[in-house]
């Protein structure tokens, strides 16, 4: 999920993988926002709801909508621990936090990245996301070439992020961990 600002560039606020959605104000009072989403990888399965079948099963307030609302609260736990993340950490442990949560989504510890996309996704310049991967591949955390990154050492590469990456993943376990009556 990105932010999109007016001059056209966009920052990534939140990773979305298997265990969430896109659309997400739809959950809260279906008003949209100013963002866009972006697919990153592949998926042989992706499930899409339209927004009249949606809007009444929210409206049953079963399962499915306890299972949403506690996502979106998970989702703005996300995008508040993104935006200090982006505001206080540096470049390094920003793009291995990552990297990190582009594993989890993925499920596999190699994936393509371009230096481009991963600068548009930290909000950051593409020679300092040069310098930076350069930094992890050096120290063996991760090979990165032609666009495909691998991840070699992903306890290191967790030791060079930050704690938003624990919190991040935290948040999200809980809501697929959930157990709703």
């Amino acid at each position: 999920m990105l932010a999109v600002l007016k001059d056209g560039g966009m920052v990534e606020v939140a990773t979305i993988g298997r265990e969430g959605m896109v659309g997400v104000s739809a959950v809260l009072d279906g008003n949209p926002v100013s963002s866009t989403s972006m697919v990153q990888g592949e998926t042989a399965i992706c499930y899409r709801m339209k927004a009249d079948a949606f809007r009444r099963e929210m409206d049953r307030r079963g399962v499915f909508y306890d299972l949403l609302t506690h996502y979106a609260q998970a989702l703005i736990g996300f995008i508040v621990q993104s935006t200090a993340c982006n505001a206080v950490h540096s470049v390094e442990q920003r793009l291995a936090r990552w990297l990190l949560m582009a594993r989890d989504r993925m499920e596999s510890n190699e994936f393509p990245l371009t230096q481009e996309f991963a600068a548009m996704m930290l909000g950051a310049s593409r020679p300092s996301v040069t310098i930076v991967a350069g930094t992890l591949q050096k120290a063996g955390l991760i090979r990165y070439q032609r666009g495909q990154v691998t991840i070699l050492d992903g306890d290191g590469l967790e030791a060079t992020s930050c704690e938003c990456y624990r919190t991040a993943t935290d948040l999200l376990r809980a809501v697929t961990t959930r157990r709703t009556s």
